[in-house]
């Protein structure tokens, strides 16, 4: 569809330029009602052709060089600059060819110097305005063009970030999450039922965000660090005490917004590759503020643990770092930073300028 559109503002160009053409120059000499020299038709032509070159290298050269990029007044001066190369070029093959006599023979009128002299400024003058005619339809064309190009990136780039909106949404929240919170909830109804309950709460709480919440394209902090606490509260059943969870907070505007789970994956990251059940495996978290940024900070020790397959591996330790990192992309362009340091264990530091509102 996009080629198709391309190729009929194409066709309705050279239709257009056509038409002037015809009109300029062919429909109004001959409207004179007179026998032209085929000196004054080669001029015509000769002015066409030039006409043409000028559109041919204004829209492939000229425009994306210096107009796109806002250098107006170059830009302005070399079109007028060929404009007078043009009339130049016409005036001296006119001469060449001795055009004036030849019109002067077919309109049998014998005129002066001093009228010469004068239609020549008024032949100059209106191959001018011919010119800028041309270039003003040229230009606007191209304008025009632009506009529709950069539209239909947009909106080809708002699909994007709706498509992988959904499919983060899909696939955030491992299913075995919820399975194993079950099994831990239910394990714990044996044993401590108060704590049973609470878990239960904090896993209803967590579901109701990932359906309502995230449907959302914004959250406020508020809501996003309650989310992060009641899925480490839940992480937290399910670890042995050879594991170290540190979470922490400082932020001063809590009610600035953001995107829905953006630190889910790294925090997932941490206990998917930073928790062992022979070694002390220390995981810490923090959300901080800084001047105007959100800095979400995690550190976890690697262990490296059995996979099936190769794919398994590429799947575990790209696939997620990589979609996260789209999406900063698509939501946060020139509004984030992200490093991830795998020297010593894993460690990230996102930071992220977040809306007021």
């Amino acid at each position: 569809m996009k080629v198709r559109t391309k190729e009929y503002r194409k066709l309705l160009m050279i239709m257009g330029l056509s038409m002037l053409a015809i009109l300029l120059f062919i429909m109004i000499p001959l409207s004179y009602g007179i026998s032209l020299p085929s000196g004054y038709w080669i001029l015509q032509f000769l002015l066409f052709f030039l006409l043409i070159s000028l559109v041919y290298i204004n829209t492939n050269w000229l425009a994306p060089k210096f107009l796109f990029q806002k250098r107006f007044i170059l830009y302005y001066s070399i079109l007028f600059a060929a404009c007078i190369l043009i009339i130049a070029i016409l005036s001296q093959t006119e001469t060449w060819l001795k055009v004036p006599e030849a019109m002067q023979s077919a309109t049998s009128t014998n005129a002066g110097t001093e009228n010469k002299v004068s239609q020549g400024h008024s032949v100059s003058f209106y191959i001018f305005l011919v010119e800028v005619l041309v270039l003003g339809v040229n230009i606007s064309g191209i304008l025009i063009n632009k506009w529709e190009d950069e539209n239909e990136k947009r909106i080809a780039v708002e699909k994007e970030k709706i498509e992988m909106e959904l499919s983060f949404l899909k696939s955030q929240i491992n299913p075995h999450f919820f399975f194993n919170s079950l099994n831990t909830i239910n394990a714990l109804t044996y044993t401590n039922v108060e704590q049973s309950r609470n878990a239960l709460k904090k896993l209803g709480k967590i579901m109701r965000y990932v359906l309502y919440n995230t449907s959302k394209e914004k959250t406020t902090l508020t809501e996003e660090i309650e989310f992060i606490e009641n899925y480490l509260d839940l992480m937290k059943m399910r670890i042995s005490n050879k594991v170290s969870l540190e979470f922490s907070t400082s932020l001063t505007n809590t009610n600035r917004k953001i995107a829905p789970m953006l630190f889910l994956p790294f925090i997932e990251n941490c206990f998917k590759h930073g928790v062992s059940g022979m070694a002390e495996s220390p995981i810490v978290i923090t959300i901080t503020d800084e001047g105007e940024n959100v800095v979400f900070y995690a550190k976890n020790k690697l262990f490296e643990r059995p996979v099936n397959n190769e794919a398994e591996i590429i799947h575990n330790h790209s696939i997620g770092i990589q979609n996260t990192k789209r999406r900063l992309e698509l939501l946060y362009s020139n509004r984030y930073s992200l490093k991830i340091n795998k020297t010593e264990g894993f460690e990230v530091l996102l930071k992220i300028k977040p809306d007021e509102n």
